[in-house]
């Protein structure tokens, strides 16, 4: 049931867009989201192309779902600057077509947006927990497939936005989301306990946000950010998915948006023991391609971090006995991967992230 707060918010994006092209006959919460006020909106008359719904994000001064929490604005014109210019990144060849939805409208005076809709979708986390419940082994092509399309996409990503012509146009963009680089950095790394593998990582992630060499990164590369449609996957069937809310692009290493995603689909098979986490592992490292042992350990100490800090705090995901294990998880996560050890990971749920094609 809509909050009395959100069905306020409706009421007055309806009035704002009545005099546009994206003028809406009716507004539906959408579920998914913590930090904005997301609707599905039916508009009053199709676009050019057809379509008649849209999404619409209106972002105020505080997370939407915890109101104490504020937050800065400035969030919503870096989602708004990054889609304008993802438009223009190229869609890998390939049965999925991976990429950013596509921005219609942005008033920077109610940081109301309207973005393109994906009908019938759902976020990959809630996908798998609906369709990956019983065991079966004749998915494991698929679920390769599924977790290869984004590794491919974000490798194209990263390489992509490296490029000159769009480092100019990105860089100064994610330089300057500093809250959102806090907030990310205060969330994972701040709360380790201390001990003096856990400081030693803390002190180097710390250090990190001071180089001169950081890079363009999604920032909050993960499984509730990927939309597909809500149906079975298909051997040969052509599959739309949306990369979602930018909104936390900043410049940091690309191991964080690789350790995010793969600590997600780890959870998986930590969680609900399903085989698909680690299926999708092993195509999400494939389609990234080959990295060194430099990034991989980093990417390692991002996922042993991630399964501390967030597989300790979602409700609902696991019982306490699981939390407790998955926290132990992480620990040896980053405790291996701090001291280097290959043949650990090798042998491991994560020896994908090792391989050397």
């Amino acid at each position: 049931m809509a909050s009395e707060q959100s069905i306020n918010h409706s009421r007055a994006i309806q009035k704002e867009l009545g005099n546009t092209v994206y003028g809406c006959s009716s507004l539906k919460p959408l579920s998914g989201g913590t930090a904005n006020f997301i609707f599905k909106g039916l508009l009053t008359r199709p676009l050019d192309d057809g379509k008649q719904e849209v999404v619409i994000k209106h972002g105020k001064g505080y997370v939407a779902s915890m109101p104490d929490f504020k937050i800065s604005t400035s969030r919503c014109l870096i989602e708004v600057e990054c889609l304008k210019v993802m438009i223009d990144m190229p869609v890998l060849p390939g049965l999925y077509a991976v990429r950013a939805p596509k921005l219609y409208y942005f008033s920077s005076d109610t940081n109301t947006q309207v973005q393109e809709y994906l009908p019938d979708a759902t976020d990959l986390k809630s996908y798998a927990l609906q369709h990956f419940t019983a065991q079966d082994p004749s998915r494991k092509p698929l679920g390769h497939d599924l977790g290869s399309s984004l590794g491919a996409w974000l490798r194209q990503f990263h390489g992509w936005v490296s490029l000159p012509e769009q480092q100019a146009k990105l860089y100064d963009i994610a330089k300057s989301n500093k809250p959102m680089q806090s907030i990310k950095h205060m969330v994972n790394y701040s709360t380790l306990v201390a001990t003096d593998v856990f400081e030693q990582v803390k002190k180097m992630a710390a250090a990190e946000l001071e180089r001169d060499n950081l890079e363009t990164i999604h920032g909050d590369f993960w499984a509730g950010n990927a939309l597909l449609p809500n149906r079975p996957l298909e051997q040969g069937t052509s599959i739309k998915i949306f990369i979602i809310d930018w909104e936390m692009c900043e410049l940091g290493v690309r191991a964080l948006d690789l350790g995010q995603m793969i600590a997600e689909m780890y959870e998986l098979t930590l969680f609900k023991d399903m085989e698909e986490g680690k299926w999708l592992i092993d195509g999400f490292t494939t389609g990234y391609g080959k990295i060194d042992d430099v990034l991989a350990f980093r990417t390692a100490i991002h996922i042993g971090t991630h399964l501390i800090c967030w597989g300790s705090r979602v409700p609902n995901w696991g019982t306490e006995e699981q939390v407790r294990e998955v926290v132990k998880k992480g620990k040896d996560v980053i405790l291996r991967a701090g001291h280097k050890d290959r043949g650990f990971f090798e042998a491991s749920d994560l020896s994908s992230l090792f391989h050397r094609p």
